[in-house]
């Protein structure tokens, strides 16, 4: 596979992390055009998400009727782009947030909108092994 070009690699990562990002979806039409239908999401906790549940919470934090992820600010750090096949790339990041630390994996795939999500991972990791439970095989 090719490198990802920096534009691409840059923009994907400006939309991270893309829940809690206003200036990205702002809106019902602004998720449904970043988030594709068949989306799902295993959250940090392990549960998995459809994406009319995550679509209800997302335009509830905007609204006020659900609370904010990421109240306080947060911060990335090793963040990567990678294309796994033509027209689906991965981003991936270590997220500082709330007093916690989770991998994150966002996949992209191309479409007639552009890029949109269509898998979302967090796993709490362990600030001291960067994520890592065990050295890689």
């Amino acid at each position: 596979m090719a490198p990802v070009p920096g534009w691409l690699v840059h923009r994907l990562m400006g939309r991270e992390p893309l829940f809690d990002r206003p200036e990205v979806i702002h809106d019902e039409a602004s998720f449904d055009r970043e988030v594709a239908d068949d989306f799902l999401e295993i959250g940090a906790s392990g549960a998995t998400y459809l994406r009319a549940e995550v679509r209800e919470v997302v335009l509830g934090r905007l609204s006020g009727t659900h609370p904010t992820s990421l109240l306080g600010g947060y911060r990335i750090e090793d963040a990567a782009v990678r294309e796994l096949a033509p027209g689906l790339l991965q981003v991936t990041f270590v997220l500082h947030a709330q007093g916690r630390v989770t991998g994150r994996s966002t996949l992209y795939r191309q479409s007639g909108e552009g890029w949109q999500a269509v898998f979302h991972q967090g796993t709490v990791a362990d600030a001291v092994t960067g994520g890592r439970s065990s050295p890689p095989a």
